[in-house]
């Protein structure tokens, strides 16, 4: 019977967190040009980096992270005092963080199709 220790079961979770997340993006954002898997992959493990720095452990808030990413930009995302406290507050379960993180992407894409309109 084949065996995984926890190291190679979070490895293998690793991956099928960032092969999920590029389907995903490529097939809701991508658009007519499917985005580029290179760029994408090395984007992706970028950011899941950032956000396992962060605190983020739950495959929900990284991926909330990630979006958010992908719809506004590493820097935006970054600098943005709100997401700056969420990840701050390590204290606070996963889910709720991860709710944050959706909730602040749900309001900036509100407001980008605001400003759309005119």
């Amino acid at each position: 019977m084949l065996e995984l220790d926890r190291k190679q079961m979070t490895a293998i979770g690793e991956t099928q967190l960032r092969n999920n997340l590029a389907d995903f993006l490529n097939r809701h954002l991508g658009g007519k040009v499917p985005l580029q898997l290179d760029q994408l992959d090395a984007e992706l493990d970028a950011v899941i980096a950032h956000c396992r720095k962060a605190g983020l452990r739950s495959q929900r808030a990284v991926a909330a992270y990630a979006l958010a990413c992908s719809l506004f930009g590493n820097e935006r995302v970054g600098n943005d005092p709100s997401i700056i406290g969420i990840l701050a507050d390590r204290s606070s379960p996963q889910i709720d963080r991860a709710l944050l993180i959706e909730m602040w992407t749900a309001a900036a894409y509100s407001d980008y199709r605001r400003l759309q309109r005119g």
